[in-house]
C-alpha cells in the first residue's frame, strides 16, 4: 500500500535518487521497470521523485529487478524507515486534533493478524477503558502542545478499534509492573482498568503477561513498543518511529526474551489483583 508523501522529506528524496540510480545502472527506463514489476509507470516516476511512498516490499522488488546488491537493499530499507520517521512527529500529526490520529490506526489494526506490545507506562489502547483512555489522551495532547477539545472523539475512535478483539486476530501484550503502578489516572479509574485487563486475559485470543520489578532480565527494556505483524511502532514523547526488516526483527527478539521473564495466566492476574488491592 502506498500513501501520498508529505512535502519535502530528505530521506524520501534520497531514497528516490538511489532507486533511480539502480534503475539507470541496470539500463532500464521507467517503462521497462514498471513492466518487470507489474506496476503502472507512474508509480515508478512518483517513487523516484519522492511524490509517493514506497513500501518495504516495493523497495525489495525494485532492488531485485535491477540486480542491486543485498547491502544496497538493506541501506534503502533503512532510508525508508527514516523517511517514515520524518512523517510522524507528534506535534505535526496532532495539528488536526487527536481524533484523526486515532482513526488512522484503524487500518493498521485491520491489516494485522498478530498484534504484540511491550508496555512500560500505559495500558495498550486496545485494552483501555474509556475513562482511562480519556486521561491518557489528555496527557498526550498536552505533551504535544495540542488542543484537548477533541479528546472525547479520539476516545470514541480508540474504542471502535476494540471490536477487533472479537475477531480471529491474536493479541499478546506484555506489561511492565510499572504500567500497573504509575499514577496516570485516579484510583477509581485504575480499578476499572484493572478489571478490564482481568476480563481481557480470559479471552482465548488474548495473552497478557506482567513483567515483575526485580525479575532477572537478559535484555534491557529501554522503552515500550508495539508490533503489527512485521511492523514495529515506537512512541516517544515527541515522535512516532516505525521500523520494518532487520530493525523490526531486533524488537521481535527482545519481545520474546522479555516474555520469557514474565508471569502469565493466573500468576499475572494475581499480580493485577494485588496492585488493585493496594490502591487507596
Amino acid at each position: 500500500m502506498t500513501v501520498e508523501a508529505q512535502q519535502g522529506p530528505d530521506h524520501l528524496l534520497t531514497l528516490g535518487r538511489r532507486l533511480r540510480a539502480l534503475r539507470e545502472q541496470a539500463g532500464m527506463n521507467g517503462g521497462d521497470l514498471a513492466r518487470t514489476l507489474g506496476w503502472a509507470q507512474s508509480k515508478v516516476s512518483r517513487i523516484e521523485l519522492a511524490r509517493q511512498n514506497a513500501s518495504p516490499a516495493d523497495v525489495s522488488a525494485w532492488v531485485e529487478a535491477t540486480g542491486g546488491p543485498d547491502h544496497e537493499r538493506v541501506f534503502l530499507l533503512g532510508l525508508l524507515d527514516q523517511a517514515r520517521e520524518d512523517q510522524h512527529a507528534w506535534r505535526q500529526r496532532m495539528r488536526g486534533g487527536q481524533a484523526p490520529v486515532q482513526a488512522g490506526y484503524f487500518a493498521l489494526v485491520q491489516r494485522a493478524t498478530l498484534l504484540r506490545g511491550f508496555h512500560t507506562a500505559v495500558v495498550p489502547g486496545l485494552l483501555q477503558t474509556p475513562d482511562y483512555a480519556r486521561h491518557i489522551l489528555t496527557i498526550a495532547a498536552r505533551q504535544a502542545g495540542a488542543p484537548t477539545d477533541d479528546v472525547d472523539a479520539a476516545v470514541a475512535n480508540r474504542m471502535k478499534r476494540q471490536a477487533f478483539l472479537d475477531t480471529p486476530r491474536r493479541f499478546e501484550y506484555l506489561l511492565s509492573e510499572t504500567v500497573l503502578r504509575l499514577g496516570l489516572a485516579p484510583a477509581d479509574v485504575m480499578r476499572a482498568q484493572f478489571e478490564r485487563l482481568l476480563a481481557a486475559s480470559q479471552q482465548p485470543n488474548i495473552r497478557i503477561g506482567v513483567l515483575p520489578l526485580g525479575v532477572p532480565l537478559t535484555v534491557t527494556p529501554l522503552h515500550e513498543f508495539e508490533i503489527f505483524d512485521d511492523l514495529v511502532i515506537i512512541e516517544t514523547i515527541s515522535r512516532e518511529h516505525r521500523h520494518t526488516g532487520p530493525e523490526a526483527d531486533t524488537y521481535k527478539r527482545a519481545f520474546a526474551d522479555l516474555w520469557a521473564a514474565a508471569v502469565t495466566g493466573d500468576d499475572a492476574r494475581g499480580m493485577i489483583r494485588q496492585v488493585a488491592g493496594d490502591l487507596e
